[in-house]
């Protein structure tokens, strides 16, 4: 075998020494290269969602099923009915509720009337129970006038002067024996020198003295009086009192005989 040596040049040698120098670094840069694509193919793979992104990834495939997201209600022209607002009784200033509030006036409003009526039921009865007595009075006046004219002593004797005092003449009544057998029938003369009636019955106590004295205003009517308010005089017969005879026909728990007692 023959072994040949070449003697390169000096500008030969120079090309050949650099392209010993670039090799290294060519396949440095291959490595790199590589390296490279290892890293970058591990980036490309997918990353994985969250459980809430998952969800909302459902829920929107879900609306977007049947090709549009609205609601069929919305589709067919149908529109929801709009809530009604909440309705809270209102407060009042002190914190009691509007609606108590409301009670509390219909109740007081209620009460207004309830009295109201009231009151015009007591004026309508006032005004009746008037009207009865002015109608009883024209009665007892009629009616006084009647018994007066039907009933009415005919038989009295010439009036005496009036009299009504302490004087020896006059006599009271506890003062005389057996006031029952001297006063009876006595006619009695009032302040104004007129006969008002007669001596009917004298009621006596244990004593024997008078307790009250029944007067007859006619021969139907007659009212019991007081024994201080006659006074009697025994000569003529003839008993005197301080009445008229409109309060003798006023007098409580009068006397009615029967029309044909006499």
């Amino acid at each position: 075998m023959k072994t040949r040596h070449f003697a390169l040049g000096g500008a030969a040698t120079i090309a050949l020494a650099g392209m010993i120098s670039v090799m290294p670094t060519a396949s440095f840069a291959q490595t790199a290269s590589r390296d490279t694509n290892v890293r970058g193919s591990h980036q490309s793979q997918p990353q994985v969602s969250s459980p809430a992104e998952q969800q909302r990834t459902r829920e929107l495939n879900l609306k977007a099923a049947g090709g549009t997201s609205q609601t069929p209600a919305s589709l067919n022209g149908v529109t929801a009915p709009t809530p009604l607002p909440v309705v809270t009784a209102p407060q009042a200033s002190n914190g009691v509720p509007g609606y108590q509030l409301a009670q509390n006036d219909n109740a007081q409003q209620q009460y207004q009337d309830q009295q109201q009526q009231y009151q015009q039921q007591q004026g309508e009865y006032q005004d009746k129970q008037n009207q009865y007595d002015d109608q009883k009075r024209e009665y007892d006046h009629n009616i006084r006038r009647y018994d007066n004219a039907r009933w009415n002593y005919n038989d009295y004797p010439t009036a005496f002067s009036y009299r009504y005092d302490d004087s020896p003449r006059l006599r009271r009544l506890y003062l005389i024996a057996e006031p029952s057998q001297q006063l009876a029938n006595a006619p009695v003369e009032g302040p104004s020198g007129a006969w008002v009636g007669r001596i009917r019955n004298v009621e006596t106590g244990v004593d024997g003295r008078p307790k009250r004295v029944e007067i007859a205003l006619n021969r139907r009517v007659s009212v019991w009086v007081d024994p201080g308010d006659l006074r009697f005089d025994a000569d003529d017969h003839v008993v005197f009192t301080d009445l008229t005879r409109d309060q003798l026909w006023q007098t409580p728990g009068a006397t009615v005989e029967s029309g044909d007692s006499y």
